[in-house]
């Protein structure tokens, strides 16, 4: 189960990484499958949106429109797939918010 979790983690890094070069994206991180970043209004200077505009809740209920449950914690998205989830699913799953991504930050 680790070993195939390994695989899982890598997988959901290859499909993430690239919001490292999005303008509204700092911080994304992973610790084993629970990946994260934030959305900030400024990449350089890392300021995050005002939590009173909820661009964490735009993503989240978008991705529940999606059948995707996700975690947010204001601008914080947080990915804790459960150990069974497929690569297709986790094809599924980034593809979803990174659609989110770009509706909550216009």
């Amino acid at each position: 189960m680790i070993g195939n979790n390994k695989i899982l983690a890598q997988h959901i890094w290859s499909c993430l990484e690239e919001l490292n070069d999005h303008n509204n994206v700092v911080e994304l991180r992973q610790t084993g499958m629970i990946t994260a970043f934030e959305l900030a209004q400024d990449k350089i200077t890392k300021q995050l949106f005002p939590w009173q505009e909820r661009r964490g809740l735009t993503v989240y209920n978008y991705a529940l429109k999606h059948n995707l449950l996700i975690r947010p914690l204001g601008n914080t998205i947080y990915f804790m797939p459960p150990y069974v989830i497929t690569q297709e699913e986790i094809d599924l799953m980034t593809n979803v918010v990174k659609e989110a991504i770009n509706l909550a930050v216009q």
